[in-house]
């Protein structure tokens, strides 16, 4: 299995994470965990040599064409949009590398372009950032599978209506399959005779974003490129997988562990209340940012210490930030427990009043907590 990627450092504040990986050291380990014959082809810096040790001591081969410096991805938390060092646009653009093999997974770069010849071939471009087409550098392979997000799916085609998109897609690049990620609803798998099938996300504990679209892409590319499994059957691992990760950071992707994931409700048309202090500026920007993050997974947010027009706003769950509650607040999460309306809490701040007894689930983690709201609206909605 080759993988085409970058090796990026990556780092986080809260919760900390410091690790260089990038797409392609992050999928060459998920790869490796399933697949012997890993072969990495990408671009480093003198300062990233000790990464590619540590890959090649996971019995990972690899190839590093040289580049001008090491690239930093830096996020405040794992949702939060990441400050690239160097900026892109003073990022050396190095000379293309060229890959020939049967199954080949090929990522995006940010400092060049991979040219490759393969049997069967998946691409993922990771950017919408004007993303490029998989045969406009001049490759090519037998058969083909896109994987790419929603965002990237629109940008790449100028199509809004995701069916369509795909429809386009396996018309115009000659692709078999395209996989377009939804985010907490799953994935659609499209494929050149016609076939549409649904591929749900499944629950995790914790949830842990920095990298799982890179989990997802080595999963599916090993088990349909190099198994030869159906792209719905390779999906619906790579989505399991995705939640194992997401749990754990580690690669292990063990069969019987992955048959028990418990699949997620799309929540299509689900709504949440936010509730937590608005006093300081610390928490009016927990409560927009938690507002934005579940905007952005195609949930309707209210929040009455910010929008006054949430009044008389029925809910299908309420995530509640545990800081500075106002009485009006607590008074609402009351009406919310004696309805039996899912109530989440984030819990940081030790300092605060202890944990709500009304909350169905209580977590420390920024992430986790819009996750598991999000998911509790869906649920409520599935269920009507």
């Amino acid at each position: 299995m080759h993988i085409v990627g970058g090796l990026y450092r990556e780092l986080c504040d809260v919760p900390f994470w410091d690790s260089t990986l990038g797409s392609g050291g992050r999928a060459s380990l998920a790869a490796k965990a399933l697949v012997s014959g890993v072969e990495l082809f990408t671009y480093a810096s003198s300062s990233d040599h000790s990464a590619l040790r540590m890959l090649e001591s996971e019995g990972i081969i690899t190839h590093a064409s040289a580049r001008s410096s090491s690239i930093v991805f830096a996020y405040f938390h794992p949702l939060s949009s990441p400050h690239i060092e160097p900026p892109r646009a003073s990022i050396n653009l190095e000379n293309s590398i060229s890959v020939t093999g049967d199954a080949v997974l090929r990522f995006g770069f940010l400092e060049g372009d991979a040219r490759i010849t393969a049997h069967r071939a998946v691409y993922d471009p990771q950017t919408w950032h004007n993303p490029s087409l998989f045969e406009a550098n001049g490759s090519t392979a037998k058969e083909l599978a896109l994987v790419m997000n929603e965002l990237e799916a629109r940008r790449i085609t100028g199509i809004k209506e995701l069916d369509l998109a795909a429809q386009h897609l396996i018309q115009e690049q000659g692709a078999q399959v395209v996989v377009i990620k939804q985010g907490a609803r799953g994935a659609s798998v499209y494929d050149d005779v016609g076939n549409i099938s649904h591929v749900p996300a499944y629950r995790s504990s914790t949830v842990f974003k920095i990298g799982t679209g890179d989990i997802f892409s080595a999963v599916f590319a090993v088990h349909w490129a190099r198994g030869r499994l159906s792209p719905q059957q390779a999906a619906d691992l790579a989505s399991r997988s995705v939640s194992v990760y997401c749990d754990t950071r580690a690669f292990e992707f063990d069969e019987s562990i992955l048959m028990r994931r418990q699949p997620v409700s799309s929540g299509i048309g689900s709504r949440v209340r936010l509730e937590g202090g608005v006093d300081s500026l610390g928490q009016r920007y927990t409560m927009e940012e938690a507002r934005f993050a579940l905007r952005e997974l195609g949930v309707d947010v209210a929040c009455p210490q910010i929008d006054s027009t949430s009044a008389g706003w029925v809910t299908d769950a309420t995530l509640v930030i545990n800081d500075g509650l106002s009485a009006e607040s607590l008074t609402r999460i009351a009406d919310d427990r004696a309805r039996s309306v899912p109530i989440i809490t984030l819990h940081e701040r030790t300092a605060a009043v202890g944990v709500l007894p009304a909350a169905r689930e209580t977590t420390n983690d920024f992430t986790t907590a819009i996750y598991l709201a999000a998911w509790a609206a869906g649920d409520a909605v599935a269920a009507r």
